[in-house]
């Protein structure tokens, strides 16, 4: 039995993955990735100059109240309030993200924009949401393999699957994305089972109450408990269903499209449009895996 267990185990995290399938992975999280960097470029001013309310004094002294060490979010940008400084580190993001989605540089290019993602989030700890975390994980798995480049190459002409063939490394890269977005996914399963809220009914609710919902809101739910509990009870079970079929070889193409429902589930319904686009670029590693 643990002869079995030991070649189960070396089978899910080692057998030969495409790498053509984790270019399609990496093309979608590094373009998330650019559009997180220029999700800041217009609020420059009012967070981090000089008057701004994350300024570098006034965050330090936020971490000092909240004991946690400045090392523990180490940045260069702390340096400076200059907003033309955390402009032009995120105008270097967004082409260091868009070099990393073609390909190009391949773990070079990958390796500095996880060290820019890292620094830039470090610096806006207090604006973290739940994407900063799942897109640090994500670049770091892309380095293990970054998976086949999308332009600049000059064999793809020549020879349409030269960088097709399947790679212990690419399986690897994969199986960390795909293991990665089932905890997600059922990290926010849990916490919803967690409240009363979502076995009540009431969970879409207290988000539109909240303005957390780009699709409802208070005025479209009133009166609609009916329509609200559907809805509520439905997101948990999508959840479930998803995160089941998505493991089963056969039922993985059902599943995978019930996880693009939950991607949009999170970012339309609960407002976190990046986190529902990085839940989909990390679902892609589930497709066309040829060795399960």
């Amino acid at each position: 039995m643990m002869h079995e267990l030991i070649h189960a185990w070396n089978r899910y995290w080692f057998s030969p993955g495409s790498p053509r399938t984790l270019g399609y992975a990496r093309l979608t999280i590094c373009v998330v990735t650019a559009v997180w960097f220029g999700s800041f470029i217009s609020s420059l001013p009012a967070w981090f100059g000089s008057d701004g309310l994350l300024n570098s004094q006034l965050s330090r002294q936020l971490m000092q109240f909240d004991q946690s060490p400045i090392w523990h979010n180490w940045s260069p940008l702390w340096i400076s309030n200059n907003t033309t400084l955390y402009g032009a580190w995120l105008i270097l993001g967004i082409v260091l993200s868009l070099l990393g989605a073609t390909g190009i540089g391949g773990r070079a290019v990958l390796l500095t924009l996880l060290a820019w993602v890292i620094a830039w989030s470090h610096r806006i700890t207090w604006l973290q949401g739940p994407v900063e975390p799942a897109l640090v994980a994500s670049l770091a798995y892309l380095i293990v393999e970054p998976g086949t480049r999308i332009i600049g190459n000059p064999r793809t002409k020549a020879s349409p699957t030269a960088n097709s063939s399947d790679t212990w490394l690419a399986g690897l890269a994969l199986r960390l994305l795909q293991t990665h977005w089932w905890l997600l996914v059922a990290a926010g399963l849990l916490s919803q089972l967690a409240s009363v809220i979502w076995w009540r009914g009431e969970g879409v609710w207290w988000l539109a109450s909240a303005e957390r919902s780009h699709l409802f809101s208070v005025e479209l739910l009133r009166a609609r408990p009916g329509i609200t509990n559907a809805i509520s009870h439905g997101v948990v079970v999508m959840q479930m269903w998803a995160l089941w079929l998505v493991v089963i070889p056969t039922a993985r193409p059902i599943g995978i499209g019930l996880g693009v429902v939950v991607a949009c589930i999170y970012g339309i319904v609960a407002d976190q449009l990046l986190y529902g686009a990085l839940l989909c670029g990390m679902l892609i590693s589930f497709v066309a895996s040829r060795r399960d």
